[in-house]
């Protein structure tokens, strides 16, 4: 998606063309343009609300004897900067790399290792459970902060996946949510303009001043509410869980 298509879509649907909004830029005191002030809007308000319920999922890899540690700490690490652009809400999973995962990392044969006879392969898998028993698997957790803690890993490769905020620009939002954002960002918008230009008259405009009539606007805080209720209720329908293990 991109922000200053959103932008130009609320200033029509909100009929904000050709009306100067009372806000002045701080460093030349002039006022600011109503796409500017719609842009604020969205980043500070509708994004990190947005990004609860559909997050910007990304994942790397790297060798955990690349990572940072965090000094005078036992096996506590930052998260590589690449994943961190954008504030991370939690991990989704770390996780060997899939072209990886064989048996305790490498050091038992395949299921299909012993000459791939029915007899190796019932032989292989015995050996895996076997080994499975007699070791923990590794697992990890969040500290915050960009920081997490690994428990048993070896010094190999490692996938990271985590949710992120959304860009405030919006390119990360795929175009297929755009509905859905564009609903909470005019319950956003509308709040916004309620809770400010309800102490004005009148706005002054490219053809003189006129009422915006904001009574249409005066419920819009409640019905967001109302959305976000539904929305807290449904969204974990959404996520995909098979193949977390943590």
């Amino acid at each position: 998606m991109n922000i200053s298509q959103v932008c130009s879509a609320l200033k029509l649907q909100l009929g904000l063309y050709n009306i100067t909004l009372p806000f002045k830029d701080e460093a030349t005191g002039k006022p600011k343009p109503t796409e500017q002030v719609l842009a604020e809007v969205l980043k500070l308000v509708t994004v990190p609300m947005y990004s609860q319920f559909v997050p910007w999922n990304k994942s790397g890899e790297i060798n955990i004897a690349n990572m940072k540690k965090v000094p005078n700490t036992r096996n506590v690490y930052f998260l590589p900067a690449y994943l961190t652009l954008t504030p991370v809400m939690y991990i989704i999973d770390i996780r060997l790399p899939y072209y990886n995962v064989r048996g305790t990392y490498g050091d038992i044969a395949p299921a299909y290792g012993i000459n791939r006879s029915v007899q190796g392969v019932y032989t292989s898998k015995a050996y895996m459970m076997l080994a499975s028993q007699m070791r923990s698997e590794p697992t990890w957790e969040y500290l915050g902060d960009n920081k997490i803690k690994l428990f048993g890993w070896p010094i190999t490769n490692i996938e990271i996946e985590v949710a992120c905020e959304h860009e405030s620009n919006l390119e990360s939002i795929p175009p297929s949510c755009y509905d859905s954002f564009m609903e909470l960002a005019t319950l956003d918008t509308k709040v916004f303009l309620w809770n400010t230009l309800k102490h004005y008259n009148e706005i002054p405009t490219a053809f003189g001043t006129i009422n915006l009539k904001l009574e249409d606007y005066q419920q819009a805080e409640s019905d967001r509410n109302a959305l976000l209720d539904k929305w807290r209720d449904l969204f974990h329908l959404d996520i995909d869980y098979s193949m977390f293990f943590n």
